[in-house]
């Protein structure tokens, strides 16, 4: 090896890595946020195929980790009234991922949104508590979050819900009637949901 090509694998392997090492390459990663916990409050529009469209509210409580700096994975719980004068809700479990479009330092945020859930419950004013073939939960939408403080932000999200609920309906006999009849109601929801809450 000549002279000249010792000299440059010299500079390669000591000279060049402790010169950048030494260099303010740029400004240092954000940090990252390993939990976070939300609720939010929902406020639904739509339908359901044996007729009817309304405006149904909702709640969901949800607890996750970030797997890294874009994106995150949790789960929780979701109330959802879908005929609230008659007191028809749906309680689901759900699990959500979040893909995050921008960086944590900046003071705004976007993200896209899935989740997939199982209904465990519910209620109508007519029959109480009731359980039956637990259905699906389907949900997607894209939220913007407002950095408020180094730990909470404050989120609105648009998306789109599907939700199958099915009750066993029994209807007592009155007066002089002794039998009592039973339906199964089965209700494939969707809506439209708007919804806002805290993100820290």
């Amino acid at each position: 090896m000549t002279k000249k090509g010792l000299c440059f694998h010299f500079f390669l392997l000591i000279i060049l890595p402790f010169f950048l090492r030494s260099q303010d390459i740029g400004a240092p990663l954000p940090v990252v946020k390993s939990n976070y916990l939300t609720g939010q409050f929902s406020m639904g529009y739509g339908f359901y195929l044996n007729g009817g469209d309304l405006f149904s509210p909702g709640f969901e409580f949800k607890a996750g980790k970030f797997l890294s700096k874009n994106l995150s994975w949790g789960g929780g719980i979701a109330y959802t009234q879908f005929k609230p004068l008659d007191g028809f809700y749906g309680i689901s479990l759900l699990s959500e991922l979040r893909y995050f479009l921008r960086e944590e330092s900046k003071n705004w945020r976007f993200s896209g949104v899935a989740d997939l859930g199982v209904g465990i419950g519910g209620s109508r004013l007519q029959s109480g508590w009731a359980t039956y073939k637990p259905g699906p939960r389907i949900y997607t939408g894209i939220a913007v979050y407002k950095k408020l403080d180094d730990k909470i932000r404050l989120m609105l999200e648009l998306g789109y819900l599907y939700q199958y609920l099915s009750y066993k309906d029994n209807t007592p006999g009155r007066g002089w009637q002794f039998f009592q009849t039973e339906s199964i109601l089965k209700y494939n929801f969707r809506r439209i949901q708007l919804k806002t809450g805290v993100f820290f």
